[in-house]
C-alpha cells in the first residue's frame, strides 16, 4: 500500500491532479455534528465552483486574498481555488480575531477577504470585498489595487504570520518552490501509504498544517479535518494513522497514566520494559496494546506515525510513549524554513529532534546558533517585523538563522539546547539556557511543568512549578528536595526561589503563545512579584500563586 512514486509536488498542478485520481481517497469533516465524507473528485468539483465564484467577483492572478476562518472543509476548497487562479493567499491566524474586516483589507492591501459565516456569526459583511466561504454571497466585488505584479512562474503564493519567541507577529512571504521542496523532503522521510489517514486539528491558518494536506492531495491519502474541541472524538471515531500535535496532547496521556494507582503503574512499567526486550515486533506491539488498551482505544487503534515539535516535549513523555510502543517522533522546523529534522522508525533517539531531512544543510554559528539552508528557499523574508529582524534571520546565500542554539552528536542526531534570546546571564556572568534547567526540574515525577526565569535584584533563578497533584501530601516538600539536589549537582545552576502554582500554562490564560511556546515574559511578570515582595524579604524558598 506504500505510495510507489514520490515525485516532487507541483502546486500549480495540484487542483487538476484531484480530477485525475484513479484511486479512492477522501476528506472527512464534522458538519453540524455529523460526519461528512467527500472524495477527491468531489473536492475537485467544489474547487472549480469556488474558482467560478472568485472569477465572477473579478479576481485576477497576483491579487492578494485574505482568508480568516476556523478549520472547515471550505478552507481547503478556497485555498486550492486560489492556487488554481494563481492568487496570493494571506492566511490570518487567531491573533487577528480583534481586527475588523475593513482593517485587514486596508492594512494588508487585500483585493478580497474570505471569511466563514459560521465562525463570524450572523452579522452583515462590512464591505463588498468580503465574501463567505460557507454561505451564499451577493454583490461581491474585488477591490482594485492597481496592476498586480507579473509573476509568470507563480513564485510567491502565500503570506503567513509567525508568532515569534519574543512575541509579536511577523509576516512571512512564502515561495512556491520552497513549499514544494519542504513537502517532498518530509514525505520522502515518512513514506505515506494509500490507506493512511491524516488528522488535522490545529488551525490550518498555521502553514505547517497546510503543507500536510497539500501532500495528502498530491500523493493520495485521506484527510480528517476538525477543530481542537472535537479532537478526541475524531481520534476515537475516525481512526487516523498520522497525527501532528503539540507536546501538551501527549503529555496529557502521561498525566492520565500518572493518576493510576501506584501499584498498577509499577506493574505496567515492569511488564512494558520486559516486552521491549522481545525480539519479535508484532509480539511487543500485542503486549503493549493489552497493557495500555485505553490509550490505544483513545487514539483509534490504527496510529502508525505521531509527530510533535511545536515546543519542547518532556523526556519522561517520550520515554513513556516508547514503553507503550506508541509511534511518537520528535521533529524540528520553523515557518521561515520548513522542516529541518525528524526522528523516524529505526532512527529515533530520545531527546534529539532527529537527523536532517533530505536536502537540508546545517552549520553552527560561532555562538552555537543553528543555521540552515536548502537549494529552494521557503521564505523571501519578513514583510512586517522590527527593523533589522529580517536581515538577522535571512542571511547570505539563502541561509536562515534559526535563533536556536544546538548541537549534533556523532551519529548525526540534532539536539536543540534552547532559544538564543531566552538565554539567562547570571550575576556571575555564566550563560544558562532556561530550557535545560526546566528539563532537569521536569524530570521530577511530581512535576507537570516548570518555567525558569531571572529577575533584576535577585542573584538566583526563580522556578515556577506546576505539580501534577498540588494537593497531595508532601508533594511540595518532595519537589523542593528535588530542586535542591539539582542545585547541588550542577555548579552553574542556582534556583533560589520556587513558586508553586495550580494554574496550567495555556493559550487561554496567555502563558502559552498561539504557537504553543511559553510566553516567558508574561509568566515572569505574573509570578516575580510574589518572590520579590515576599520570598526575597523572608528568604522563603517556596510560595504558592
Amino acid at each position: 500500500m506504500t505510495i510507489a512514486h514520490l515525485e516532487r509536488i507541483d502546486l500549480r498542478e495540484l487542483p487538476g491532479r484531484l480530477a485525475a485520481r484513479q484511486h479512492t481517497n477522501s476528506v472527512v469533516a464534522y458538519e453540524q455534528g455529523q460526519v461528512v465524507k467527500r472524495s477527491h473528485a468531489d473536492v475537485h468539483r467544489d474547487v472549480m465552483a469556488a474558482c467560478a465564484n472568485l472569477t465572477a467577483w473579478g479576481l485576477k492572478p497576483g491579487m492578494r486574498v485574505g482568508l480568516r476562518s476556523p478549520n472547515c472543509y471550505e478552507w481547503l476548497v478556497y485555498d486550492l481555488a486560489l492556487l488554481q487562479l494563481r492568487a496570493v493567499l494571506v492566511a490570518f491566524t487567531d491573533d487577528f480575531g480583534g481586527m475588523r474586516d475593513t482593517e485587514l483589507l486596508e492594512k494588508y492591501s487585500l483585493s478580497l477577504l474570505l471569511v466563514s459565516r459560521a465562525g463570524s456569526g450572523a452579522g452583515q459583511k462590512s464591505s463588498y470585498a468580503v465574501a463567505y466561504i460557507d454561505a451564499e454571497n451577493s454583490n461581491v466585488k474585488v477591490l482594485q489595487r492597481g496592476a498586480a505584479k507579473t509573476d509568470v512562474e507563480y513564485d510567491i503564493i502565500s503570506c503567513v504570520f509567525s508568532s515569534g519567541s519574543s512575541g509579536g507577529l511577523k509576516g512571512v512571504t512564502l515561495r512556491r518552490r520552497g513549499i514544494e521542496a519542504t513537502v517532498h523532503s518530509f514525505v520522502s522521510a515518512i513514506l505515506p501509504r494509500r490507506d493512511d489517514c491524516l488528522l488535522l486539528f490545529l488551525p490550518i491558518s498555521n502553514f505547517q498544517q497546510r503543507m500536510m494536506y497539500y501532500a495528502a492531495f498530491w500523493y493520495g491519502f485521506d484527510i480528517i479535518i476538525t477543530d481542537p474541541n472535537r479532537l478526541f472524538r475524531a481520534l476515537k471515531e475516525l481512526r487516523p494513522t498520522i497525527l501532528i500535535a503539540p507536546p501538551t496532547l501527549y503529555e496529557a496521556f502521561e498525566t492520565r497514566f500518572d493518576n493510576l494507582p501506584a501499584a498498577k503503574r509499577y506493574t505496567a512499567k515492569i511488564l512494558a520494559d520486559l516486552a521491549l526486550a522481545i525480539p519479535v515486533p508484532s509480539a511487543r506491539k500485542k503486549i503493549a496494546r493489552l497493557l495500555f488498551r485505553n490509550v490505544y482505544d483513545a487514539l483509534g487503534g490504527r496510529m502508525r506515525f505521531m509527530v510533535t515539535g511545536m515546543a519542547p516535549i518532556k523526556y519522561s513523555t517520550l520515554r513513556l510513549c516508547r514503553r507503550m510502543q506508541l509511534p511518537l517522533f520528535e521533529t524540528y522546523g520553523l515557518i521561515e524554513f520548513g522542516s529541518v529534522s525528524l526522528n523516524l522508525p529505526g532512527a529515533n533517539r530520545l531527546g534529539s529532534v532527529g537527523r536532517l531531512l533530505p536536502g537540508v544543510d546545517l552549520e553552527f554559528a560561532s555562538d552555537g546558533e543553528i543555521v540552515v539552508r536548502r537549494e529552494d528557499t521557503l521564505a523571501l523574508g519578513y514583510f512586517a517585523c522590527a527593523p533589522g529582524e529580517s536581515e538577522r534571520t535571512f542571511i547570505a546565500n539563502g541561509a536562515v538563522a534559526t535563533g536556536d542554539i544546538g548541537r549534533v552528536d556523532r551519529d548525526g542526531y540534532l539536539y536543540v539546547v534552547g532559544r538564543k534570546k531566552e538565554m539567562i546571564i547570571t550575576a556571575g556572568g555564566e550563560k544558562i539556557h532556561p530550557e535545560a534547567v526546566e528539563a532537569a526540574i521536569d524530570a521530577c515525577p511530581e512535576v507537570a511543568r516548570s518555567v525558569v526565569f531571572s529577575t533584576p535584584g535577585l542573584p538566583s533563578l526563580i522556578a515556577v512549578i506546576l505539580p501534577k497533584n498540588a494537593n497531595a501530601t508532601g508533594v511540595r516538600t518532595s519537589i523542593q528536595r528535588f530542586v535542591d539536589d539539582i542545585n547541588l549537582r550542577h555548579r552553574l545552576i542556582n534556583i533560589g526561589h520556587v513558586v508553586f502554582t495550580e494554574q496550567p500554562f495555556t493559550r487561554e490564560n496567555g502563558f502559552l503563545r498561539p504557537n504553543l511556546k511559553l510566553d516567558r515574559k508574561k509568566i515572569a511578570q505574573h509570578f516575580q512579584s510574589a518572590v520579590v515582595n515576599n520570598g526575597a524579604a523572608s528568604h522563603s524558598r517556596q510560595r504558592s500563586a
